[in-house]
């Protein structure tokens, strides 16, 4: 199947150079707003902009059961800078990269052509295209972590890509051939030779109709399948971890992926004046060890701006007036609420799970405070509240209270 994807792939790529340019805008050498910092040719058609990020973050347990040892921690989580350069219009490049507790982390890296209109080709180091969640960069929710049901998901991945919409932009979809990243990994490694084939569609239905509450509605599916072997050092398995860094579920050591790593994400984004709200749910099954384990969750969240701005779904606020007290502007406050679940099959009890962190389930429930004093610096607040259900024979896990405080720059 991945054979005819890669051929269609090669033959369409010279037409990127072929198609005819538009008219063309003389723009300023230096361009400075909310795009970013960075040069661009007289034309317009080339340019090169810079995103500068900061992220400093808080984290603290509350209540009488804290885990041992605590790991209560002021943390630098996240100081880098993202480039994004782009060709004569039609050829684009990124790179993401985050240099934070002294190391150089590469999170995206990609080269895009754009074919014909509404269809693109891009290779590199990817954001994983299943849902419109894991497509939105983690810098940009408006809760602290992703959602409960995006543990089950890879974050990114290297591979091929074709993207596009039609339809007038009603209609988004996406088709990639990857490595096969496993949910939590960094998606650089290659362990095996299996790849996963990614494909999703994303719906505007009702962009133009005159029922204004539902304009903003998008409907989404997105599904993975591949085929994977893992091994004793490189098990290709999931390991899910609480939103204060515990784990609660691994796999025993020497268990691995022996087979097909199938994925169902159906999701669905929506906003109308202050409020937003974004679900996405995921049904897996991995064959681990000669055993099928399927595993689920959901999740969803609703957002509230309680200061006049509009809300978009998973994304920051951009306040009206930005903070000066002497005018007595505040800038933007976003109420943020969340709850999800995750599910782990019975199969892999007791035989597959390390007794240790053998909790069969997690729900979750949230809330947040934001504050956004003006554009790009966000000051984000949540609590999370986290019950476990544990697999027969397995000790009790207890709840887990986490606070975190979240500051946010991005130039």
């Amino acid at each position: 199947m991945k054979h005819p994807l890669f051929v269609a792939m090669v033959v369409a790529l010279p037409a990127a150079a072929a198609e005819e340019s538009s008219p063309r805008e003389v723009v300023p050498f230096a361009i400075a707003g909310s795009e970013g910092f960075g040069i661009a040719s007289a034309d317009g058609a080339s340019r090169l902009i810079t995103h500068w990020l900061l992220q400093s973050d808080l984290r603290a347990f509350v209540g009488s059961d804290s885990p041992t040892p605590d790991r209560e921690t002021f943390l630098l989580r996240f100081g880098g800078v993202r480039l994004d350069a782009t060709l004569e219009r039609s050829f684009r490049a990124a790179l993401f990269a985050n240099f934070a507790q002294n190391q150089v982390f590469l999170l995206e890296g990609w080269i895009e052509a754009r074919l014909a209109p509404g269809v693109r080709l891009r290779a590199g180091k990817i954001l994983y295209p299943i849902s419109e969640e894991r497509l939105t960069p983690g810098i940009n929710l408006p809760f602290v972590s992703t959602s409960v049901a995006a543990m089950l998901l890879p974050a990114r991945d290297t591979g091929v890509e074709l993207l596009g919409s039609v339809a007038g932009d009603r209609i988004d979809w996406n088709l990639a051939l990857t490595n096969g990243s496993v949910p939590g990994g960094a998606g650089d490694a290659v362990a095996d030779s299996g790849k996963d084939l990614v494909g999703r569609l994303y719906v505007h239905p009702f962009v133009t109709a005159g029922v204004e509450p539902l304009r903003k509605l998008g409907l989404g599916l997105g599904a993975s399948t591949g085929r994977h072997n893992g091994s004793r050092d490189n098990s290709r398995l999931v390991s899910l971890q609480t939103y204060g860094g515990q784990t609660f579920f691994s796999c025993l050591k020497g268990t691995a992926a022996n087979g097909r790593v199938q994925r169902v994400v159906p999701h669905l984004t929506w906003g109308f004046g202050p409020v937003s709200a974004y679900a996405d749910a995921v049904w897996a099954r991995d064959e681990i060890s000669g055993m099928d384990v399927s595993s689920n969750a959901w999740s969803g969240t609703v957002a509230l701006v309680l200061t006049g701005e509009d809300a978009e779904p998973l994304s920051f606020v951009i306040p009206l007036r930005r903070f000066d007290l002497a005018a007595g502007h505040i800038g933007a406050i976003e109420l943020v609420a969340t709850a999800g679940q995750v599910m782990i099959g019975s199969t892999a009890f007791p035989a597959l799970a390390n007794p240790a962190v053998a909790m069969k389930g997690m729900t979750a429930y949230g809330m947040g405070l934001n504050w956004y004093p003006s554009r790009g610096v966000a000051l984000l607040i949540s609590y999370g509240h986290q019950v476990f259900s544990a697999a027969a024979g397995a000790p009790a896990r207890p709840d887990e209270d986490t606070l975190i405080a979240r500051f946010q720059l991005i130039l």
